[in-house]
């Protein structure tokens, strides 16, 4: 019987590195715009959601834990998880007021929209685990 090492090791490595993406639509916004509005979502790699995870936290002046910043960790993670429509474009930016791509997320989406980008993005960093 072969060990779980063999079958490692029988893989097209290709297969386990590269990673799923998925398009999202954003249907308010395709309605708006005219034609579809289609986000391409990627994983978080692990380490930088732990930093996402870091820089959400609200920590008083004394280290006292205060909370996680949801809003933050949300935003934060869409700047990682959308490749496409690049929202680190200047000039994109610049047409909606937004000095960072943080800022251009607050003014693109609606706050149901984050929510629900996010936990797409969520699935496919295996933070969600949905049933198949």
């Amino acid at each position: 019987m072969p060990t779980l090492i063999d079958a490692l090791m029988a893989i097209d490595a290709e297969k386990i590195v590269n990673k799923e993406t998925k398009n999202y639509e954003v249907e308010r916004l395709s309605k708006l715009l005219g034609v579809p509005f289609i986000l391409k979502l990627n994983p978080v790699h692990p380490k930088r959601y732990d930093e996402i995870q870091e820089q959400a936290i609200k920590m008083s002046g004394k280290a006292k834990y205060l909370g996680t910043d949801l809003n933050k960790l949300r935003v934060l993670t869409l700047c990682d998880g959308i490749s496409e429509p690049n929202l680190s474009d200047k000039q994109l930016m610049k047409k909606f007021g937004a000095e960072t791509p943080k800022e251009l997320i607050s003014k693109l989406f609606l706050a149901g929209e984050i929510i629900q980008i996010y936990e797409e993005i969520q699935k496919l960093s295996g933070v969600i685990v949905t049933g198949k």
